[in-house]
Order: structure tokens, then C-alpha cells, then sequence
């Protein structure tokens, strides 16, 4: 069972594991932002909102699932939920989940490759080995460690960007009231939309993520409760994102890096660059590690058997989940190198079609049609 002491209540905890996995390489660039919102000009300042009530909904149900029927584990989950086609529903939330989370790991590489370019002048290339070198070590010697501080991580971000976007917003205030009277993309409310979901697509897939964490939770409030405050959390900082850089639209489109541009021209000395840097870099190391410890270890369970159970690592063993997690990040290094905007603009756009009709709308229908019974469950003496 998880261990529910700690800093914050469990709900919050879970709030933050959610804040931490979703502020990634793309969210922490802004380039993500650009390319599901921003380039759709003033629809950019709610669709971020209507894609996390997506998000947090599909959350919802799949880890209040979990809690009811122990389901800690997403291919225990995947084959359970999509019951009665539980095998085939497995098979495909596996290979997206696969998808996604190589995807997201060499997104984090290109994004903290690009940032040490753009503010420190290495080269793309070195810089990506760079960051993949500190992964690496960090997942073979301290994992755990990282992972733990997803909640200090998460607060120091929000701090952090909510200080950088809202300054920026403040001071170039005049430039977004003239960017929402004049900014019609073509493509309109629809466009703008669709492209809110797609994103609210590809971010359900961390369900798989979600339900190995959730133990910690109890009840259907409990459920409720983590994920309205991430809803918040999420929203509330994809959303003054979005209308900051917003404010810099047209010219920010073809940024790779468009947090570094709002800091940098949005905000008055270097501090306010080299802040988001940092901040940009602690959001790649942290998600970057818990993306290629998970997806190493995927791997390695088939490999080593107590890795899955808890029994340690012995020497021999650790040496082969070595080369698995080498493998691994010399993969998503390698996929890396074609840049961060094609990326976001297609890797994650591919991804996130797929996950409406396999991922969106299975897990709420289900969810809409089951969650009552699934509360009588829980709260029967058999539970």
C-alpha cells in the first residue's frame, strides 16, 4: 500500500505527481503551448481550460477504477477497464502509452538541448548528450529521490512561472488587448478546439502513470478531490501561460524555446532568462528521469522478475536493467535529434488522435455509466 505521510495531504500529493508529469519538455518550452493553443490566437485564453476539465475527468475515473479494484499496475488496469475486450484494450493502451512515453523522453532531451543553446551558446547536439548523460546517471543513482520531490518540484515551477508569465503579461498588457481585438487565425472556434482536445488526447495516456501512484488515496472524495485541485493547479498555469505568450503572437510562433523568448523580451535585465532556464531544465531532469526509469523497468520486468516485486536488485541484475536504461536513452536520443517542433507538432498531434476514440471516450463512458457502482463497491464490506 502507498505510504500516506508526508509534506502534503495525499490528495495534493497526487495533484502535484500530476502537475510535475505534465509540465514536461513541451509545457516548460512553451512550444507546446504555441502549437495546441497560442497560434490559434484569443482562443488560446479558455481552450487550455476545456482541455484540462478533459484531462482531469478521464483522471478521475481511471484512478477512482483503480482504487476500487486494486488495479495499481496501468496493464492490470488497461485489461481490467476494458473489459469485455480486455486483452485487445491492453494491447492497444500499451503500445500508446509505449508511444507516449518514448515520445515525452526525447521532447524532454530536445527541449533541455535547445535551452542550453539558446542561453548558454552549446551546441544542440552536445547539449542533448549533456542532458541525457545527466538523466541517465540520475535514473541508475537516484531515482527514488527524484521522484519523491515531484511536490517541491512542482511548487518551485508554479512559483516560478507564475512570477515570469504574470510579469510578462503585466507589462506587455497593451500588445494582448491589441492580439485578441486583431489575432483571427483562420480555422476559427472549431479549429481551436479540436486541437484543445487532441491535446487533452495525448496527456490521457498518462493515465498509465496515474493509477501506480493513486494507491495512496482512499475514497471517491479523496479521488475527487486530487484531481479538482490539479484541474486547478493544471489549468490555472497552462491557462497564464498561454495568454503570455499570447502577448508576443505573432512573432513567438517560430520560437523553439518561446519561454525564453517571453523572458527575454518581456522582462527588463538576463535574471528573468536565466530563471526560466533553470526552471525549463528541473522540469526535463525530473520528468525526463521518471520517463526512462519507467520505461526501462517496462522492459526489464520481462527481463528480471524481482524487479516487479520488490525483492531488490541485485548485482547482476542492476547491470542488466544498466544496459536496458542505456539502450533506452540512446533511443529517445537519437529520436531527439529531429528537433523539438516537429516533435510536438507531429509526434504528439499522431499520438493524440489515436487516444480519443482508444483512451478519452472508452475510459468516460465507462466512467459515466459504471461510477456507481463502482461507489457501491468500494463501500461494501467485501471492498
Amino acid at each position: 500500500m502507498g505510504n500516506r505521510k508526508g509534506v502534503f495531504p495525499p490528495y495534493l500529493t497526487i495533484a502535484f505527481v500530476w502537475f510535475a508529469t505534465h509540465f514536461g519538455g513541451g509545457f516548460s518550452s512553451g512550444r507546446q503551448v504555441v502549437q495546441f493553443y497560442t497560434r490559434f490566437g484569443w482562443y488560446a485564453i479558455f481552450m487550455p481550460l476545456i482541455a484540462v476539465a478533459i484531462m482531469a475527468m478521464t483522471y478521475y475515473y481511471a484512478s477512482y477504477f483503480s482504487v476500487v479494484f486494486k488495479t495499481f499496475d496501468y496493464r492490470k488496469w488497461a485489461v481490467k477497464y476494458y473489459e469485455p475486450l480486455g486483452s485487445i484494450g491492453g494491447i492497444i493502451f500499451e503500445i500508446l502509452y509505449v508511444g507516449i512515453v518514448i515520445l515525452a523522453t526525447s521532447v524532454a532531451f530536445a527541449t533541455g538541448g535547445s535551452t542550453l543553446w539558446k542561453v548558454w551558446g552549446i551546441p544542440y547536439v552536445p547539449s542533448t548528450i549533456l542532458v541525457a548523460i545527466v538523466i541517465f546517471l540520475i535514473v541508475i543513482f537516484g531515482a527514488d529521490t527524484v521522484r519523491a520531490s515531484s511536490s517541491l518540484v512542482s511548487v518551485i515551477v508554479i512559483i516560478g512561472m507564475l512570477a515570469i508569465y504574470g510579469s510578462a503579461i503585466y507589462k506587455n498588457f497593451p500588445q494582448l488587448s491589441r492580439v485578441i481585438q486583431t489575432a483571427h487565425p483562420p480555422g476559427g472556434f472549431w479549429k481551436g478546439l479540436w486541437n484543445a482536445i487532441v491535446y487533452a488526447g495525448f496527456q490521457s495516456i498518462l493515465i498509465g502513470s496515474f493509477v501506480s501512484v493513486v494507491d495512496i488515496l482512499k475514497s471517491r472524495k479523496e479521488v475527487f478531490k486530487a484531481f479538482l485541485a490539479g484541474y486547478i493547479i493544471n489549468g490555472a498555469i497552462l491557462t497564464i501561460s498561454s495568454i503570455g505568450i499570447l502577448s508576443f503572437y505573432p512573432a513567438i510562433l517560430k520560437e523553439a524555446v518561446p519561454s525564453l523568448y517571453v523572458a527575454k523580451f518581456g522582462l527588463p535585465g538576463n535574471l528573468p532568462t536565466y530563471i526560466v532556464a533553470f526552471l525549463i531544465l528541473l522540469a526535463v531532469i525530473s520528468t525526463g528521469v521518471t520517463l526512462v526509469y519507467g520505461g526501462a523497468k517496462r522492459v526489464v520486468d520481462f527481463w528480471v522478475e524481482k524487479i516487479g516485486t520488490g525483492k531488490g536488485i541485485d548485482t547482476k541484475e542492476r547491470s542488466k536493467y544498466i544496459i536496458v536504461t542505456g539502450i533506452y536513452v540512446i533511443v529517445t536520443w537519437a529520436i531527439a535529434l529531429a528537433g523539438l517542433i516537429p516533435l510536438i507538432a507531429k509526434g504528439y498531434g499522431t499520438v493524440g488522435y489515436l487516444a480519443i476514440p482508444f483512451i478519452i471516450i472508452p475510459v468516460l463512458y465507462k466512467g459515466f455509466r459504471h461510477g456507481r457502482e463502482w461507489e457501491k463497491k468500494a463501500e461494501s464490506p467485501e471492498a
